[in-house]
């Protein structure tokens, strides 16, 4: 158990509770019901999630996985260039079934951006299937996710904010501009969303300050390596349970330690600092 008296007024900030981190979608076939016919149906949700998952697909390589996380999702969006992803990457994954057969059980629900990187018979085929397209090249100051997120956070208010878990991907590798445009939204969404930015190869998310997190990560296809970043500002004082090299009121900064190529010890991960942290996972993808 995490010393939860220990440190809820570490470094004289008052902690506003617990908040439960839960990996509670799958990349493996053999967790859920639906996961089983990601390649059958589009989905209508994954049943044994604690939340209502949202994928969103961006602009860069979708991992192999991606039509597991779509049977999972109960909304699907594209983020600008991200249709041109689905559309070409998807019937990729199923190369023994129709191309056109795949797109349609692979439709998004919403195509939302500036529209400066879809390609226009990829807008036209979705917008012939319907598909909401949502066109706001009125607004340079946003990224293409941004708004995206915008438009999620928008369209359920009568739901906390708090059950939804927005699962990103394609939003690491490439460009590091883009990759650090997509952590900003985190820190711009910090305490409304709860956002998991996915590649192949890992998954990050932030952890907000004022918090004790307790982090259940899924022994299956999470770990063994994991990290804590201090990206947004140094942190005086972050104490962890759960790592093989646990921190223990320990000040953390670039140019200084950081937590990276941390290993877990436990499937569940305490963590409670000054500032917003970056969580990142190692994923173990095996198809």
């Amino acid at each position: 158990m995490f010393p939860l008296r220990r440190f809820c007024h570490q470094s004289n900030r008052i902690m506003a509770g617990v908040m439960k981190h839960v990996t509670d979608y799958s990349i493996s076939k053999g967790r859920g019901s639906n996961v089983e016919v990601a390649g059958q149906s589009g989905g209508n949700g994954n049943s044994h999630s604690e939340s209502l998952m949202v994928l969103v697909l961006l602009n860069y390589r979708l991992p192999r996985f991606t039509p597991l996380l779509w049977s999972q999702a109960c909304l699907r969006v594209c983020a600008d260039g991200g249709a041109n992803r689905l559309y070409d990457e998807l019937p990729k994954f199923f190369p023994r079934d129709d191309p056109d057969v795949v797109r349609l059980r692979h439709k998004p629900d919403v195509i939302k951006g500036d529209l400066d990187s879809i390609r226009a018979d990829v807008r036209d085929y979705y917008s012939k299937l319907g598909t909401t397209i949502i066109d706001q090249s009125h607004d340079q100051d946003t990224t293409d996710l941004h708004k995206c997120m915008r438009f999620i956070k928008d369209s359920t208010p009568e739901l906390d904010k708090t059950q939804i878990k927005v699962l990103v991907v394609g939003a690491l590798g490439g460009r590091f501009d883009h990759e650090a445009a997509n952590i900003n939204v985190l820190w711009t969404f910090a305490n409304s969303m709860r956002i998991v930015l996915l590649s192949e190869e890992s998954t990050l998310s932030l952890l907000p300050t004022g918090y004790v997190h307790e982090i259940q990560v899924d022994p299956s296809f999470e770990g063994p390596h994991c990290g804590l970043v201090p990206i947004g500002a140094p942190s005086l004082s972050t104490t962890t349970t759960g790592l093989h090299w646990n921190l223990d009121q320990t000040p953390m900064s670039f140019g200084s330690l950081i937590s990276t190529c941390n290993i877990l010890d436990s499937d569940v991960v305490t963590v409670v600092s000054d500032v917003h942290l970056l969580w990142t996972t190692e994923l173990r993808y095996e198809p």
